[in-house]
């Protein structure tokens, strides 16, 4: 878990001290997706974030995950990057992939 968090650092220096919040990590397992739970608990996050008073949340994800549905959800793509990837594929090849944060303004 360290390693994936390690990997997601990728913040750049003038949205250090930006965000109140993060989600570096949601996973909605494979047979449970496309039934709002996704949906349902990024929006408990968020209006438990809100009751703790805080203005906006970053959030880290990249593209090989279901990144629009933060989109769907009412965050902005705020920053892109071109990380690497320190997982190899199934041939044992590691290659590059865009790492985004997006923000979500709590209302």
């Amino acid at each position: 878990m360290i390693k994936y968090l390690k990997d997601y650092d990728y913040t750049p220096t003038q949205l250090e001290n930006y965000f109140d919040g993060e989600i570096s990590l949601l996973i909605i397992d494979k047979s449970y997706r496309g039934k709002g739970i996704g949906k349902k608990m990024i929006n408990k996050i968020f209006e438990c974030a809100k009751e703790d008073n805080m203005k906006n949340i970053e959030i880290l994800t990249d593209e090989s995950c279901n990144f629009k549905f933060y989109e769907y959800c009412g965050c902005k793509k705020v920053y892109e990057k071109i990380i690497p990837n320190n997982e190899p594929d199934k041939c044992g090849n590691v290659s590059n992939e865009i790492g985004y944060i997006y923000e979500k303004v709590l209302n």
